[in-house]
C-alpha cells in the first residue's frame, strides 16, 4: 500500500494540496464523508469537470466514471439538453416561490411512467422524499411505528437512521436484531418508533408486521438494497412483502431513490411488479439537478391538502431543478425508453466480464447487479442476501481494488457499500476500458497473495 500512496500523491499533486487546506475548513475536509480520506488514501482526487462517462480531476487525470455521483448522473454528464434547459431557466431566475407550469408538466410526466403515482409532490432531496413519506403514512393510518430493514439506507433523519451499517458484534442476532443508530445525537427517543427486521426473511418480516398490525402505519424497503453494494431481493421476496402488508393494513413503500428512473421508466416497482401505496424518487430523475419527490394513492395524498400533515419548503419544485428533470424524463421515454435497452445491455456485459474475469483468474469475487447497476464483493461466497453477509466479506481489498482502478484511470469507488452504475454515454469502448483495468488490477493483486486469505 505504501508504494501505490506514493504513486497517488506523485499523480494528484494539486488534489493533496487542496485536501490540506480542506481540512482547515470542512470537517473531515469534505461536505460528505464517503468523499473523503476515510474512504480514499491518502486523499481523495478533486474534480474539475466532466463530461459524458468520464471525470477529469485537478492534475489532469482522465477517468471513466462507474460512480457517476452515487446515482443521479443515467444520461451523462454535461449533457447537452440537460444542460441547455438548465441554462434556459436560469436566465428566467432561479427560484420564484410561486407556482409554475414546469412543476405540472413534470408532474405529469412522473405519473405517465409510474403508475402507482396517482398524486406527486416534489422535494430538494431524498431525504425528505423519505422524511414526508413516512409522516405521510403516519398521518394516515394513525399509527405511530415504522418496519425498516437492516442495512437500508432512507436519508439523513433520526427516525430511519437506525441499522444502516452496524458493527456486526452490535447487531444481536437474525432473529431478533438489534436497532443500532448511527453515530451520536440521535436519542432513543427518535426512534423508539422505528423496527428494525432482516432483509430477505420473509418470516420474519410477517411475524413482526402481525405482531405489530394495530400499531405499524408502513413499512418501508428499498426494491434492491442499493446502499451495500447491490443486493436483490429474493424471487417473490418484494410481492410477498406487499401483499402481507395489505392483509395486515399496513402501507407498503417503496423507497426507489436509487432505483427510481434508473431500473426502467417505472422504476423498480415496473420491474418487479409492484403496487406501492407510496413510493420515493430522486436521483435519476434530473440527471444530477437537486430533486426529489413522493408519490401515491390519491386518498392518502390528499392528507397534504390543507396541512393535515405537514409538507413544506422554499426549495420544494424548485424551478432549475425542474427543467433539468423535464429534460431528464423527456429523454428517458424517448423512442419508447430505448435508453434503458442500452443501459441494460452494457450493464450485462460488464457483470459478466467482470465475473468471468474472476473465474478465468480464479479470484474470489462476486459480481451482482441488474439493468446499469451493479457491485462486486471480494468473497467466496456464491451469492450475498442479507446486510451480514456483506458486512463479512473483505471490504478492505475491495478498498484496495478500487484505489489501484482509480490509479488506471477508472473511478470506482473504495466502499462496496456503495456501487457501480452506468450511463446512456457509456459506449462499449468504456466497458471495454474497465475490464481491461480490472484484469490488470486481479492480476496483480493475486500475484501480490492479496486473495490467499479470502474465505
Amino acid at each position: 500500500m505504501a508504494t501505490m500512496a506514493q504513486t497517488w500523491q506523485t499523480k494528484m499533486v494539486r488534489s493533496g494540496q487542496l485536501a490540506q487546506r480542506a481540512r482547515r475548513v470542512l470537517p473531515d475536509g469534505v461536505a460528505s464523508p464517503v468523499r473523503g480520506g476515510r474512504a480514499f488514501h491518502p486523499y481523495p482526487f478533486y474534480t474539475t469537470r466532466a463530461e459524458g462517462a468520464y471525470l477529469f480531476d485537478e492534475d489532469g487525470n482522465r477517468y471513466v466514471d462507474t460512480v457517476m455521483a452515487f446515482g443521479p448522473v443515467i444520461l451523462g454528464h454535461a449533457h447537452p439538453e440537460v444542460t441547455r434547459a438548465v441554462q434556459e431557466q436560469a436566465t428566467r431566475g432561479l427560484i420564484y416561490g410561486t407556482c409554475t407550469a414546469l412543476e405540472l408538466e413534470v408532474a405529469e410526466a412522473v405519473q405517465q411512467m409510474v403508475p402507482t403515482a396517482e398524486m406527486v409532490r416534489f422535494t430538494p432531496s431524498g431525504t425528505e422524499a423519505t422524511l414526508h413519506v413516512l409522516r405521510l403514512a403516519r398521518g394516515f393510518t394513525g399509527k405511530p411505528k415504522v418496519l425498516k430493514f437492516e442495512g437500508h439506507y432512507h436519508g439523513n433523519h433520526d427516525g430511519v437512521l437506525v441499522s444502516v451499517s452496524p458493527p456486526l458484534d452490535a447487531v444481536g442476532s437474525e432473529q431478533a436484531p438489534v436497532r443500532v443508530p448511527v453515530g451520536s445525537g440521535i436519542p432513543e427517543e427518535h426512534y423508539v418508533h422505528t423496527l428494525v427486521a432482516v432483509w430477505n426473511d420473509l418470516e420474519q418480516a410477517e411475524r413482526v408486521i402481525r405482531r405489530h398490525r394495530h400499531e405499524l402505519a408502513a413499512v418501508i424497503t428499498e426494491p434492491v438494497m442499493a446502499n451495500k453494494g447491490f443486493i436483490p431481493p429474493e424471487p417473490g421476496y418484494l410481492q410477498a412483502l406487499e401483499r402481507i402488508c395489505r392483509e395486515n393494513d399496513v402501507l407498503f413503500v417503496l423507497d426507489e431513490v436509487i432505483t427510481g428512473f434508473r431500473m426502467a421508466p417505472g422504476g423498480a416497482q415496473e420491474v418487479y411488479g409492484l403496487r406501492p401505496d407510496l413510493s420515493t424518487f430522486a436521483k435519476a430523475m434530473a440527471n444530477g439537478a437537486p430533486i426529489g419527490a413522493f408519490v401515491g394513492r390519491r386518498d392518502i395524498m390528499q392528507l397534504l391538502e390543507g396541512g393535515r400533515v405537514r409538507h413544506a419548503g422554499t426549495y420544494n419544485a424548485n424551478p432549475l431543478c425542474l427543467a433539468a428533470a423535464k429534460a431528464t424524463l423527456d429523454v428517458l421515454r424517448r423512442d419508447g425508453g430505448e435508453v434503458y435497452r442500452t443501459l441494460d445491455r452494457l450493464g450485462a456485459r460488464l457483470r459478466a466480464g467482470l465475473q468471468e474475469l474472476a473465474g478465468r483468474l480464479d479470484v474470489p469475487v462476486l459480481v451482482q447487479g441488474e439493468g446499469s447497476m451493479l457491485q462486486l464483493y471480494v468473497t467466496r461466497r456464491g451469492r450475498i442476501r442479507t446486510y451480514r453477509e456483506a458486512a463479512g466479506t473483505r471490504r478492505d481489498l475491495f478498498s484496495e481494488f478500487a484505489h489501484r482502478m482509480m490509479l488506471r484511470g477508472v473511478f470506482v469507488h473504495p466502499d462496496n457499500f456503495e456501487h457501480w452504475f452506468l450511463s446512456a454515454a457509456h459506449t462499449e469502448r468504456e466497458v471495454d476500458a474497465v475490464l481491461e483495468a480490472a484484469e490488470d488490477v486481479l492480476r496483480e493483486m493475486k500475484r501480490e497473495g492479496r486473495f490467499d486469505a479470502v474465505e
